[in-house]
């Protein structure tokens, strides 16, 4: 008999049809071992923490050690990251001196394939992986604790926090809203033309932008009086690549502009898919796609749509930070289609998003059209401008949704004369840059290098649980006391709100997951910097 040990009670209910009789499969539920809630839990001159039980787990690690006496093996096949490389730490820990013979193994997708292949794979504990898990969950507890005092204190409430990403992503939203708030509307006006050809209208532009109506008054009545000739035709084909395989970050963002869901929302669904069996992590920084894999979804392809919608296997300069062991979120069997609603449009996006970067580029015919304006009351020619855009082939946005911008103009050729239906004068906005959604934010995190996979889903959670913002039509709005907040830490600690430092300190973590840094030096290192009172 042996044991195999995972952190989610479903993730242990699919993976024990795998394995069958010969295994007994437990889950520990997340996390058996944290820092305590009730004080800051670390010594900080030495680093050294005292983690203690998480509540209700000690039942759980008690009938661990129990079912450990009577198997010959122990796995722990916890999630693949550092959270996950934690967890296995502390298990074992627990267990090593009841039964030596323990090994981590590691899969990526709950199928009897990846599990079977783990248990001939099992290694030690990654201790790199641990102390960079370390490293970040003292990292913010000190943080967290020694910074937030000073919020109660100036603020005189005791809910405020700040914190390593919730600063700097909360500073984001309000210097958003300030942007907003100063800016300044300017009008322009721009003479616009609409011909009739072959039963259908479109729009030319006189190109120049006014800043009096009175003025594009005046060259208004010059074109309505004109004769119209089409002069010089561009046209321009271009390819437009599909897009990249899903990773967390696109995922959360897309899921929230499609479908509605909060990052928070999507990363559940995700994660419960990933524990069904239904698709792989759902939490990397990856683009990296399984060969064999790609290669089944672009048979299906040519299936479904022609040889001629097949694209190709492409390799992704990932970031600095990627994990080069993580794979996509892609489906594991197209042909496994989850029951539940939600589930089911989030599979279904997936799997859309994962065809879709396997198929040929879509190709658009780009139109610009030159058309000469002669007039009684003009010295010389001046010209409109039309333009247009058609899609030649439809490629991968057969299956992923692409807004084509602009109209198909209709069939012109140079020197033809042109009808002119109407000259009008179009008013034009200057507009103000948009507000964060929560799946803007986690774009903007990600681009600046703030936060990882496992950050982005609860940390819109938690600025609304703080108070700090609030949703409206989707964005999100700042309150007052989140602008004070910004103000009080760009002043008094503005490491922790700077952008720049924040995105080094994700990058000194991932150096400790690579060996390169002593995780105890870095995190001295950063707290020295981030809290100058000491």
């Amino acid at each position: 008999m042996k044991l195999f040990i995972v952190e989610s009670p479903t993730k242990a209910k699919t993976i024990k049809r795998f394995l069958g009789k010969d295994f007994v499969v437990k889950a520990t539920a997340g996390h058996i071992r944290d820092l305590p809630s009730q004080n800051i839990g670390v010594d900080e001159e030495t680093l050294r923490a005292r983690y203690v039980y998480v509540k209700g787990k000690k039942k759980i690690v008690e009938d661990l050690k129990r079912t450990a006496k009577k198997v010959k093996e122990i796995f722990i096949g916890t999630d693949p990251d550092r959270e996950g490389e934690a967890i296995a730490y502390f298990v074992k820990e627990e267990l090593k001196k009841i039964n030596p013979n323990i090994k981590r193994v590691v899969f990526y997708e709950i199928t009897p394939e990846a599990i079977k292949r783990s248990l001939s794979e099992g290694r030690d504990i990654d201790m790199n992986a641990v102390h960079a898990q370390f490293a970040r969950r003292i990292l913010d507890r000190l943080i967290g604790y020694k910074i937030s005092p000073y919020l109660w204190k100036r603020f005189r409430n005791f809910k405020l926090s700040a914190g390593r990403v919730q600063s700097p992503a909360l500073r984001l939203i309000v210097e958003r809203e300030r942007e907003i708030r100063e800016f300044k509307k300017r009008t322009f006006y721009y003479v616009k033309a609409r011909f009739m050809k072959d039963g259908s209208t479109f729009e030319a532009v006189y190109d120049y932008r006014y800043e009096n109506p009175s003025d594009a008054q005046i060259i208004l009545e010059k074109i309505r009086e004109g004769l119209f000739r089409v002069g010089e035709i561009e046209r321009k084909r271009e390819k437009i690549p599909p897009p990249k395989p899903f990773i967390t970050s696109s995922l959360q963002s897309e899921a929230n502009a499609l479908l509605g869901f909060s990052p928070e929302k999507t990363q559940k669904i995700a994660q419960r898919m990933y524990e069904e069996g239904y698709i792989t992590y759902p939490r990397t920084d990856s683009h990296r796609m399984n060969e064999k894999k790609a290669i089944e979804f672009m048979k299906f392809i040519e299936r479904e749509f022609g040889k001629e919608y097949v694209g190709k296997l492409r390799k992704f300069r990932e970031l600095g930070f990627s994990q080069g062991a993580h794979e996509c979120i892609r489906p594991v069997d197209i042909n496994k289609i989850p029951v539940e609603e939600e589930e089911k449009m989030l599979f279904e996006l997936i799997l859309r998003r994962t065809l879709a970067s396997l198929m040929a580029p879509a190709v658009v015919e780009r139109v610009k059209v030159k058309i000469e304006v002669i007039s009684p009351s003009l010295k010389e020619p001046i010209y409109l401008i039309a333009k247009g855009n058609k899609l030649i082939f439809d490629g991968w946005t057969v299956l992923y949704p692409y807004q084509l911008e602009g109209k198909e103009l209709p069939n012109l050729e140079e020197g033809e004369v042109l009808k002119l239906e109407e000259v009008f004068i179009e008013r034009k906005e200057t507009k103000p840059p948009p507000r964060y959604t929560e799946g803007t934010l986690v774009k903007t995190l990600e681009k600046l290098g703030i936060g990882r996979p496992s950050t982005y889903a609860v940390l819109t959670s938690l600025l609304k649980k703080r108070g700090y913002v609030r949703l409206k039509n989707k964005t999100l709005i700042p309150s007052d006391i989140a602008f004070y907040i910004i103000d009080y830490l760009k002043e008094e600690f503005p490491d922790l709100v700077d952008y720049s430092l924040t995105a080094r300190m994700e990058k000194e973590l991932d150096e400790i997951e690579e060996g390169k840094r002593n995780w105890k030096e870095v995190v001295k290192k950063i707290t020295s910097e981030v809290m100058p009172y000491g």
